[in-house]
């Protein structure tokens, strides 16, 4: 399949996902020769869709990437994402219009970038599959975020469009591109310049000097990192601060782009804003300087409860996160330092997101990694990543009433063989958390509920808790791993289904001996036939934040997806 039949492929299965323009609910079904069809009967058009059943985040999903559009009483074969999207286009409401048509160029970007990252992957087909043994701890690091950046997000579907590059500019600072380059630096008034924990300033930090600027007047100036494709956007700069003419430490792009890795430093990364629209129009990957204060809060908390929680202890470590800057609230002016724990003997770091990545030599990632000597079977690797998963995250919502937005590219597992699979914490600044049982359950730490700075982190019910739980950990980190494995016939899915059915209900056993409340989390995971699910096409690209009413467009659900841990109990 072509990128443009993938990227349509995608798009009409994400907009019967989330029911975009009605076409679940207005739409009716009808079958024809074993054939199922969506009749959908659009503002200007009608058109007919070929789906298949699904158990699987959504009822229902489409057959091909063509449909057929009735003309003068005749079904008429249609095909094309702009197509598509004009169809379902509403004749009302401009803005939403406008919407459409900005998709519409994302779309086009996903496109050509899909096919540029493809092409990247076959040049650096050699390079992806040195044996492990061949690389050190920072190249296992950066490779398992590079094979990581060539699998699409497994929800949204145009997530392979960096909406803002230029090709040019993929070839430079994408992941999946991976080659080295030099951050720049902003030199600023050291009264100008908030420092979260300055004493946590790493010793290679530079000096003006080191970037350009050796004049003494810069003696009393403090430097901040920019990205390159930053700079052209700072049109608007502090009094006094002035771009150091020189580059200075290299560093290689991470799978969250914005975030990069030092060549000579491998365990540390520094997280920049970046001018770039990710997983939707509104969604710019800037820095708000609260969620530097946030993420910290949240480090520190995990922390003291790992010490303190038979179910946590020795599960995760944290990265450290102590050294930020910003400029007042500006977006534009911020970075965080992430530095790395220390390495446990043979250990290889790897994001979620790169498990279902296919290697040069068509095995899975996960493959790649579990053929080593000391390794575990898949079939006992998934068992332990279900149960690690379960421990981690159902005893921080039930017993901490704690829900970490720990997606496929924040949730870190450390893999070494002949030890236990752990989990590397980083980035918790967008959980959620529900005061009153944090409280209670560490009334020694609730004052500090007082320090959180986005109103949004603090909810006032479960229900919140347990859509993040489901939509980040158990669909975005164990389901769709899981389909990715079945896919590729690296276990079994049925039986696969059992074990993580099997590592949920082993933890909350623990739990309810614990004198733990369960029945809701047991009510939502067992008992409710259908599971929330994210809108991420309408809140970040289709719909105005006023249309959707999403407080964070992050955070915008539909009670639509098929339980699939019903079939898991069977």
């Amino acid at each position: 399949m072509n990128q443009h039949d993938y990227i349509s492929l995608r798009i009409i299965n994400a907009c019967l996902r989330e029911d975009v323009g009605g076409l679940i609910s207005k739409g009716t079904f009808t079958a024809e020769a074993g054939q199922h069809w969506l009749v959908y009967h659009g503002s200007q058009q009608t058109l007919r869709l070929a789906v298949l059943v699904s158990d699987y985040m959504q009822p229902w999903v489409a057959a091909h990437p063509h449909w057929q559009t009735q003309i003068n009483g005749d079904w008429v074969v249609t095909s094309g994402y702009a197509n598509w999207l004009a169809a379902l286009m509403p004749d009302q409401h401009d803005e939403t219009r406008q919407l459409f048509a900005t998709y519409k160029e994302e779309a086009d970007a996903a496109v050509v970038q899909g096919e540029l990252c493809a092409a990247a992957f076959a040049q650096q087909a050699a390079h992806l599959a040195q044996p492990i043994a061949a690389l050190n701890w920072g190249e296992r690091l950066r490779h398992a975020d590079q094979m990581a950046s060539y699998l699409d997000h497994p929800y949204y579907p145009t997530a392979r469009a960096k909406f803002g590059f230029s090709e040019a500019d993929l070839r430079h600072y994408a992941p999946e591109f991976c080659q080295p380059f030099r951050l720049r630096w902003l030199a600023l008034p050291r009264h100008q310049l908030t420092l979260t924990v300055a004493p946590a300033r790493p010793g290679w930090w530079p000096q003006p000097q080191q970037v350009g600027l050796a004049n003494p007047r810069y003696a009393d100036y403090d430097l901040m990192p920019v990205h390159p494709l930053t700079l052209p956007h700072l049109t608007s700069l502090p009094d006094g601060a002035v771009i150091a003419p020189e580059g200075w430490l290299e560093v290689y792009p991470t799978l969250s782009v914005r975030t990069v890795q030092l060549a000579d430093y491998p365990d540390f990364h520094i997280k920049v804003p970046l001018t770039m629209r990710t997983l939707g129009q509104k969604n710019i990957r800037l820095i708000k300087p609260s969620t530097l204060y946030d993420g910290q809060w949240f480090a520190e908390v995990l922390c003291a409860l790992s010490d303190n929680d038979t179910l946590l202890r020795g599960q995760y470590r944290h990265v450290d996160e102590r050294f930020c800057g910003h400029v007042e609230e500006d977006k534009q002016l911020a970075f965080l330092v992430r530095r790395y724990p220390q390495p446990r003997v043979g250990e290889t770091l790897l994001p979620v997101a790169a498990l279902g990545s296919r290697m040069p030599d068509g095995r899975l990632y996960l493959s790649w990694q579990l053929d080593q000597t000391g390794m575990p079977t898949p079939e006992q690797w998934w068992r332990e990543y279900c149960q690690l998963m379960a421990d981690v995250h159902l005893t921080l919502w039930l017993r901490y009433g704690i829900a970490l937005e720990s997606n496929q590219q924040n949730a870190v597992l450390s893999m070494a063989p002949d030890q236990a699979l752990t989990l590397v914490m980083k980035d918790n600044d967008a959980a959620r958390i529900l005061p009153e049982r944090f409280k209670a359950a560490c009334p020694h730490l609730a004052e500090r509920i007082a320090a959180l700075r986005d109103p949004r982190i603090c909810v006032s019910d479960d229900l919140a808790l347990s859509q993040m739980f489901i939509t980040i950990t158990l669909q975005l980190c164990l389901a769709a791993v899981l389909e990715n494995l079945a896919a590729a016939q690296v276990i079994d899915r049925h039986a696969g289904y059992q074990t993580l059915c099997a590592a949920l209900e082993n933890t909350l056993s623990r739990l309810d001996a614990d004198g733990v409340d369960t029945a809701f989390a047991r009510q939502q995971l067992f008992a409710s036939p259908t599971q929330p699910v994210k809108y991420l096409l309408l809140s970040g690209s289709l719909l105005s934040k006023q249309a959707s009413g999403a407080a964070d467009i992050n955070k915008f659900y539909g009670q639509t997806g098929p339980n699939f841990l019903l079939r898991g109990a069977e």
